[in-house]
């Protein structure tokens, strides 16, 4: 399928979904949608345009996201200390500096102690939301492992969170292909073909507040 094309055959699926939005709203949704931020009326596929635009902005993100976590003087919330310790596991950040500049694998810990402010709020929102559950309901425990920080209940897997790139990801299990997911609205990657993340096959990047605050309406929505 050619570019064109498939700028055109997503456009009439946007204006058909958003139709049947608008119909159940019982209001008109044009401009209420995160891609709405992109677009530019005059052109003949906005929507489609708008949404391919606000993709692109938010891998850029990632990118600069990636470069401060390597540029920043990750030692100011430590001093001048060679160790510390992130979530609850022993940390040589020296080392972590090194094997970082020779891109060897880093473990979730150390991925989380090279993280920015923004990024470590935002993973203490999320664990927050997931561990959060009502009094007499089964709890949701947190499991942190070399690769990821593991969410289960009753022995399910709930979600995980594993940062990539400098970007803060959360994996849950629903559906990359249904429709709900595919309106434009929620921006995701299906990844359930690694094994890793076969049981949450739905992977979203929380990169920016917008990002966040949908992530926590897709927690509720698995919880």
């Amino acid at each position: 399928m050619t570019e064109k094309l498939y700028t055109v055959e997503l456009q009439k699926k946007m204006d058909r979904d958003k139709w049947l939005d608008s119909e159940n709203a019982g209001k008109d949704l044009c401009g209420s949608y995160a891609y709405c931020a992109y677009c530019n009326k005059s052109e003949d596929a906005p929507c489609a345009n708008a949404y391919v635009r606000m993709i692109e902005a938010e891998k850029a993100e990632d990118e600069r996201a990636a470069v401060r976590a390597a540029d920043e003087a990750v030692g100011e919330a430590v001093g001048d200390d060679e160790g510390l310790t992130a979530l609850g596991k022993s940390i040589d950040l020296e080392d972590v500096k090194r094997r970082k500049a020779a891109r060897k694998s880093l473990s979730f810990a150390e991925k989380y102690a090279l993280s920015d402010e923004i990024v470590k709020e935002r993973y203490a929102v999320l664990k927050e939301a997931l561990t959060a559950t009502p009094k007499g309901t089964p709890k949701i425990k947190s499991r942190i492992s070399r690769q990821c920080d593991t969410y289960r209940r009753n022995g399910d897997i709930v979600a995980k969170i594993t940062i990539i790139g400098g970007s803060l990801r959360i994996n849950l299990p629903l559906d990359p292909d249904a429709p709900e997911f595919n309106d434009g609205k929620m921006p995701h990657t299906a990844t359930g073909h690694k094994k890793v993340y076969a049981e949450v096959p739905f992977q979203f990047k929380v990169n920016s507040k917008l990002a966040l605050k949908r992530a926590l309406r897709l927690i509720e929505l698995v919880k």
